[in-house]
């Protein structure tokens, strides 16, 4: 079996500040083993049910290159590299394909004005105030989802802040959630310690792997044509971003995408959402 760990950080286990989120921060360092930690986990989880299992992590947050390369569990691969689209279209998912028979995504986070929700945001922060699929407000768990849908793999388990639950839910109620940690506000929480997250991961994971074994989970497919809607909150940014093939402007904040799977509609949203950043930040780098 094979299965693809999409990885952010802002749901890691301990994480709950922008100081621990890029390589300037004091505590970005620590926060690199607790994100590595929690991947370990959940490929420690799926090896009790299938010891030959393979995994390829996707390391999908910020400059993309956080998780510890050096730790990660030997029988994972490790994408790495900023989210480009000539590097990365599918930015944070780059590397699925066919093959792959189910995926995870752990160290996840609420959508962008969740109230009160912890690093809340959608895909980027400083540029995107509100993304629709198909009119509905989503966040990258969603997003996410419908991509891997496009290529026929079922999602099995997500791991982030509690007040991500409701959004995991409403994708489908046979995904495996674990919570990291209680959310009191932007920048705080009651995290949990290491040694139970480790644990509800790995037996999260291992109910995950037996669920899909006995066909209990299904692809996210929810419609068979796709409308992607993003709102900016400048409209610099939508005049930048209708430069890219597919764009269709809705007013001066909103653009909009259509195509026949969710992978191919992501695929001119990031050309999009990259093409509207004024200066090249770090995280394209």
């Amino acid at each position: 079996m094979l299965i693809f760990i999409a990885a952010d950080m802002e749901g890691a286990t301990g994480v709950v500040h922008h100081d621990q989120l890029m390589p300037e921060g004091k505590t970005y360092s620590a926060a690199r083993k607790l994100l590595t930690q929690d991947i370990n986990a959940a490929i420690e989880g799926c090896l009790r049910v299938i010891p030959d299992a393979e995994f390829i992590v996707g390391d999908g947050h910020g400059i993309m290159r956080n998780v510890l390369f050096e730790e990660l569990h030997e029988r994972a691969s490790l994408v790495i590299g900023p989210a480009s689209p000539s590097n990365k279209p599918l930015c944070q998912l780059e590397g699925i394909n066919d093959e792959i028979d189910m995926a995870f995504m752990i160290g996840y986070h609420s959508k962008a004005g969740t109230p009160n929700g912890l690093l809340a945001h959608t895909y980027v922060g400083s540029t995107i105030c509100r993304l629709r699929l198909n009119g509905q407000e989503i966040g990258e768990i969603t997003m996410n989802s419908a991509i891997f849908g496009s290529y026929d793999i079922p999602v099995g388990l997500i791991v982030g802040n509690d007040d991500l639950e409701e959004e995991c839910s409403a994708i489908s109620s046979s995904i495996e959630f674990v919570s990291t940690k209680k959310v009191l506000g932007s920048t705080a929480a009651i995290c949990y310690p290491i040694a139970r997250t480790k644990q509800t991961i790995a037996d999260a994971a291992e109910r995950a792997i037996r669920k899909r074994l006995q066909w209990q989970l299904q692809p996210f497919k929810p419609t068979s044509h796709y409308s992607l809607e993003c709102d900016f909150y400048r409209r610099e940014h939508t005049l930048r971003a209708q430069r890219i093939e597919g764009v269709e402007v809705l007013n001066e904040l909103t653009i909009k995408i259509e195509a026949e799977t969710a992978a191919s509609a992501f695929r001119v949203f990031w050309a999009a959402v990259c093409s509207a950043q004024e200066d090249f930040p770090a995280w394209l780098k």
